[in-house]
């Protein structure tokens, strides 16, 4: 059978590129060896959420005598919270699933390879059938990187994909990598009362992200009881009388740090699995896919987008970067923009960015203005307990908003409104003399939009 458009991949590139073309009237078909929605939804993005969701009214539960609640008996049941997690991603697939359906996009289970232009084998129970494409959209995600080191694959050493299997609450968690998957891991783990031990090569955590928020962050998480070791590389990772115990090395020499499990967070890397580049002549750049602005490799008809595209690895960037892909293929003019793709972290207090940061925009010599506002002042942030943070606005000598970092509560859910004014080049001063209603932990915001041209109006 023949279709106008075949994806490689059901992730949230993959399956949001299929609804987009449902909709536009390609004729699509979808390939997907496991299930729908890809890493993201069945081990990253909402697995952990779940977790942390646990993790955070855990938290509130130890803490509700400050908020003159005194609770009986309290009771972790890992087991329950697994239960939960998967109960809500299941319930998630099966939402996927009914779009599909609802779309007329055929759904085709199996691993597709794609070594000829114009088709795709896929393997399926049934044997192997070959699909016909006009335009076939490369959506196959990524996979986690294994440090070459001794011992990384010793049994409880493994990376995210199998700690979200494990039944039991390890009592010692070291966490290789201080980046946004392990942090996150670290934060939800040290949460539930697990000793964690994050070991990072680099001299900060998070370095992506605007240099204030780890310099501000990892003091907040070594009160909480969280071992952080920067510059220091893990040489070795031992079993020692049924414990596993991990060489790391800094400046003062070998440290040996006992854990019963291991969690290898260095990154992930494009999965060019059934992908047959050389064959195919398709261009790769730091083995990932090359693209142009409207996601198409250097052949016309083949497009890729996500994490196998390198760049950006972020669900909703994926998403983005698919309907780009299928509204080209329909004939549309459009083009992939990053201007403005925020990024959110879910540790405790949360992280959100988007834009630039300020290291950033001194590296590039650029003349700005930044302004920061504490939680410590919002009414809401108070009431809710969480007044730990700041919201950082940085902007051009136009006063344009250029970029912001929030750390502190519902990050993720406030960086949205940072978004737009980065994406529609409002300026400080639009956000500033918008009424935010009262009280709410937006108006964080609008006073540190106040600060690029005067001052916040509540703080000192």
């Amino acid at each position: 059978m023949s279709y106008q458009v075949g994806i490689l991949g059901g992730g949230p590139g993959g399956y949001v590129s299929a609804l987009r073309a449902a909709q536009l009237g390609l004729s699509v078909v979808l390939i997907e060896g496991e299930r729908l929605g890809g890493t993201c939804l069945n081990q990253g993005c909402i697995p952990t959420k779940a977790l942390v969701k646990s993790a955070d009214l855990w938290r509130e539960i130890e803490n509700a005598q400050e908020f003159g609640l005194f609770v009986g008996e309290k009771h972790l049941d890992y087991a329950a919270v697994l239960a939960r997690k998967d109960q809500v991603v299941n319930a998630l697939v099966g939402g996927v699933e009914k779009l599909m359906k609802a779309a007329n996009v055929r759904v085709l289970k199996g691993w597709g390879e794609f070594k000829e232009l114009g088709q795709i084998d896929v393997t399926t129970d049934s044997g192997i059938e070959r699909i016909q494409v006009d335009n076939v959209v490369l959506a196959t995600g990524s996979v986690p990187v294994r440090i070459p080191i001794p011992g990384a694959n010793l049994p409880g050493v493994g990376t995210s994909d199998e700690l979200l299997q494990e039944q039991e609450l390890p009592k010692r968690l070291v966490v290789i990598g201080g980046g946004v998957i392990g942090l996150e891991f670290a934060s939800v783990f040290q949460s539930f009362g697990v000793k964690v031990t994050v070991v990072e090569m680099l001299s900060t955590l998070l370095p992506t992200v605007d240099e204030e928020i780890p310099k501000r962050l990892t003091p907040l998480l070594k009160r909480k009881g969280m071992d952080i070791l920067t510059k220091t590389a893990v040489k070795e990772i031992r079993e020692e009388g049924g414990n596993l115990v991990v060489l790391a090395e800094d400046a003062k020499g070998i440290k040996e740090i006992p854990a019963d499990r291991v969690l290898l967070s260095t990154g992930r890397r494009p999965n060019l699995k059934g992908i047959d580049a050389a064959k195919l002549g398709l261009e790769l750049e730091r083995g990932a896919l090359k693209v142009n602005a409207q996601m198409q490799t250097n052949l016309p008809h083949v497009y890729a987008i996500g994490d196998v595209v390198g760049g950006i690895m972020l669900a909703h960037v994926a998403s983005a970067e698919g309907i780009t892909a299928v509204e080209h293929i329909a004939g549309h003019s459009v083009a992939m923009s990053y201007k403005a793709i925020p990024s959110a972290i879910f540790t405790h207090p949360e992280i959100a960015a988007v834009g630039f940061s300020e290291q950033e925009l001194k590296a590039s010599g650029a003349v700005y203005r930044a302004s920061k506002f504490p939680f410590s002042a919002n009414g809401k942030a108070l009431a809710l307990g969480e007044s730990v943070g700041m919201v950082k606005i940085l902007a051009d000598d136009q006063g344009i908003v250029v970029g912001g970092s929030i750390m502190g509560p519902q990050a993720s859910t406030l960086i949205s409104e940072l978004t737009v004014a980065v994406e529609k080049g409002l300026r400080a001063e639009d956000l500033a003399r918008t009424v935010h209603a009262h009280p709410t932990l937006p108006e964080t915001i609008m006073e540190a939009a106040h600060g690029i041209d005067g001052k916040p109006l509540h703080t000192v």
